[in-house]
């Protein structure tokens, strides 16, 4: 009886076998739009905790997006148009265009495949995303928009950045009938809006893509809808104001005058949500799959950088030590952070340089400050600069054990492969850690500046010997010495005046 026993309990786990938690759809198909994708048999969408997961190869070969896996960090880089977006395999988080989102399913490793969740990277790339489980397909459609549609909103931003502000609000009060929200079966609802931390939040019962424009005369962020309605548990907290606005009570914030809100014009309806500002801020928009739209104000820089005066007939370098200030960067094994890393070597290199006829440096930040992000290379393409060179510490998680050592430099555009080329040439003899050779990243600030544009990252602060050196008088001297030999080198190839550079430098 007992042999029997055995016998039926491997039948009953054999037959509950499909049902658990990871379940492999090697026969699973894609679609765009209903036209099915032709997916190599090695690349198959499979779940993964209930979650459709696809090699990060079809990301690029079959939806067009661009990607980089970068082995020794885990990391996943993907792109396209105006979305940049970063992951970590076995990471619950991602970055997207600079801010921190949550995943559903975080990246993982199969044999030789990098699986990265479709729904989470399809989404925030404007697709929706469903999984058939009868078909064990996967569905993806273009969030629509048709161009109809999209040249009456260029219209009517056009039209509306001409006029004042009181004709903004009246381009934002609905028809009479459009006040009463009439429930419809799958209609899309807007069931919140919150104004917190310089941050506004829109929670509707599912995904959408919002379209957002800045505009002037008074300043303003506009948030447009497409084809969605108030709902009406959540509207009625809010009274029509005699131009036909809803609005959230005063923000915190000293830049926002209200946010205000209401049905849109027009034959396919549509919500709009207005940010009233004191002063123009940029701002980060992230979705995700539930529905919820964010659209963070950027930070206004306290220390925005100088803009000093451009000497005739010298080179502009634009020497950017990374983070700084509120931004300590990575932490190093003894504590000490990347922030004190990078001014140091940076302000050797200014040094250097302060008594050079063709050269002229400009810092982002001369101390411990944060310019942001855009600041830094917007500075550089205003003053028309000749090269910018962001100089780094890299870092790995201590799950790493402190492995990872050595130098690399990124650039982001292919005008730039040579001044990379040439600056790591010189860093890592600077250096004398493991060369990791050059590198393609979509950094910000190698990605915005105008001109050819370098990020080193000099060494790991996460890697002991490595971190004890690169604190240390001598080889920041050396660095800073190769950083300068890199730039002078380039400038000679470019010029073709070798002969008195090489003076220079030797």
């Amino acid at each position: 009886m007992k042999k029997y026993g055995w016998v039926i309990l491997a039948a009953i786990l054999i037959w509950l076998w499909p049902s658990s938690t990871h379940v492999n759809a090697a026969e699973a198909d894609l679609f765009l739009d209903g036209k099915r994708m032709e997916a190599p048999a090695d690349a198959k969408p499979e779940m993964v905790n209930g979650k459709v997961m696809v090699p990060l190869r079809v990301v690029g070969e079959q939806l067009g997006y661009q990607f980089k896996w970068e082995p020794q960090a885990y990391k996943i880089s993907i792109q396209k148009n105006n979305t940049d977006m970063s992951m970590y395999v076995g990471r619950t988080s991602a970055d997207v265009n600079g801010k921190t989102v949550s995943l559903d399913a975080p990246p993982v490793l199969r044999g030789n495949s990098t699986m990265v969740p479709l729904r989470f990277v399809g989404e925030q790339m404007g697709l929706n995303v469903d999984w058939n489980n009868k078909s064990k397909s996967v569905n993806l459609s273009q969030k629509a928009t048709t161009s109809q549609t999209d040249q009456k909103a260029d219209s009517q931003k056009t039209s509306t950045q001409n006029t004042t502000s009181k004709q903004t609000e009246t381009a934002l009060s609905p028809p009479k009938d459009q006040n009463a929200e009439k429930p419809k079966a799958n209609k899309l609802l807007v069931q919140d809006i919150t104004f917190e931390h310089e941050a506004l939040k829109i929670s509707l019962n599912k995904a959408i893509t919002p379209k957002v424009s800045k505009m002037t005369g008074q300043d303003r962020i506009v948030v447009d809808l497409p084809e969605a309605s108030l709902a009406s548990d959540f509207s009625k907290l809010f009274p029509v104001r005699k131009d036909g606005t809803r609005a959230l009570t005063n923000s915190d914030s000293e830049d926002v005058q209200e946010i205000r809100f209401a049905p849109a014009d027009g034959q396919n309806g549509g919500v709009r949500v207005v940010i009233a500002l004191n002063q123009a801020r940029d701002y980060d928009l992230s979705t995700n799959s539930t529905g919820e739209i964010t659209l963070q104000l950027r930070e206004r820089s306290e220390n925005p950088v100088d803009t000093p005066t451009h000497v005739e007939e010298r080179r502009i370098v634009v020497i950017d030590p990374g983070h700084g200030g509120k931004d300590p960067g990575a932490a190093s094994v003894t504590g000490r952070r990347e922030k004190e890393f990078t001014l140091a070597v940076a302000l050797k290199v200014q040094q250097l340089l302060q008594n050079d006829p063709a050269i002229q440096v400009i810092m982002t930040r001369n101390g411990d400050t944060y310019p942001t992000l855009d600041e830094r290379p917007q500075l550089a393409n205003d003053q028309q600069a000749s090269v910018f060179v962001s100089i780094h510490g890299n870092s790995m998680p201590a799950s790493n054990n402190g492995k990872a050592n050595g130098s690399e430099t990124y650039y982001a555009r292919q005008e730039s492969l040579s001044l990379a080329t040439l600056m790591h040439k010189h860093l890592a003899a600077a250096t004398g850690f493991k060369d990791n050779g050059i590198k393609v990243a979509n950094h910000v600030v190698t990605r915005k500046s105008q001109m050819p544009a370098v990020l080193l990252e000099c060494g790991y602060l996460s890697n002991p010997s490595n971190e004890a050196a690169m604190f240390t008088e001598e080889k920041q001297d050396m660095i800073a010495q190769g950083i300068v030999g890199g730039l002078k080198e380039y400038f000679a190839t470019e010029t073709g005046t070798t002969e008195s550079f090489n003076e220079v430098i030797n």
